[in-house]
C-alpha cells in the first residue's frame, strides 16, 4: 500500500486536477500519444471459487499504436498520480497480445499475484521460523520482489529483500 499525501487527497477527484499516466516498457516510458486506452480492473474470482487467503489480482488493458511496442517485452511498468505526486500501480505480465489492425496493438497484462499460482513447499525450511522467512521463501520462488513498507514511523522506511 502507499501513502499518498493530503494534497493528494483532497485534490484527486476533483474535475480541475490533471491526472498523470506513466507506462514504461522495458524501462523506457512511453509517450503519452501514443496511448490509446488504459483500462484497469481488479478480479477475485476468475474461477468461481473462494479460498481462504484469496487475494486479488490487478488487470490492465492496454491499447498502444504498435510502433512504440517492442518485438521482445521484458517488463512493464506503470505510474499515475497528479502532477507532484506520482504513485506506483505496479509491475505487470503479459498475458495476452491482440493485434487490432495495421496500426494498433491491446496488451492485456496481469500483476505479479499471478506468480503464486503454484503449490508452495517449505519442507527445505529449519523450523521453527518466522513468517517473514516463509514469506521470503514463497517470494524468492515465485520470482518475486519483497518490500517492506513501516507506517509506523513518521516516515516511511522501505527496506528490499
Amino acid at each position: 500500500m502507499y501513502q499518498t499525501s493530503n494534497n493528494y487527497k483532497a485534490s484527486i477527484y476533483e474535475p480541475s486536477t490533471r491526472h498523470v499516466l506513466k507506462i514504461y516498457i522495458n524501462e523506457i516510458e512511453i509517450d503519452m500519444k501514443y496511448v490509446l486506452a488504459c483500462k484497469l480492473s481488479q478480479t477475485l474470482f476468475t474461477n468461481d471459487e473462494f479460498t481462504l487467503g484469496s487475494v486479488t489480482s490487478q488487470a490492465v488493458e492496454l491499447k498502444l499504436y504498435k510502433s512504440v511496442v517492442p518485438e521482445t517485452i521484458h517488463s512493464i511498468y506503470i505510474e499515475s498520480g497528479i502532477t507532484g505526486e506520482i504513485i506506483p500501480i505496479g509491475y505487470f505480465n503479459v498475458d495476452e497480445i491482440e493485434k487490432d489492425d495495421d496500426y494498433t496493438v491491446t496488451l492485456k497484462l496481469l500483476d505479479n499475484m499471478i506468480k503464486f499460482e503454484f503449490n508452495y513447499d517449505g519442507s527445505k525450511l529449519k523450523y521453527p521460523c518466522t513468517i517473514r522467512k516463509v514469506l521470503q521463501d514463497i517470494c524468492i520462488k515465485a520470482g518475486v520482489e519483497l518490500r517492506f513498507y513501516f507506517f509506523f514511523e513518521p516516515k516511511s522506511r522501505n527496506c528490499s529483500i
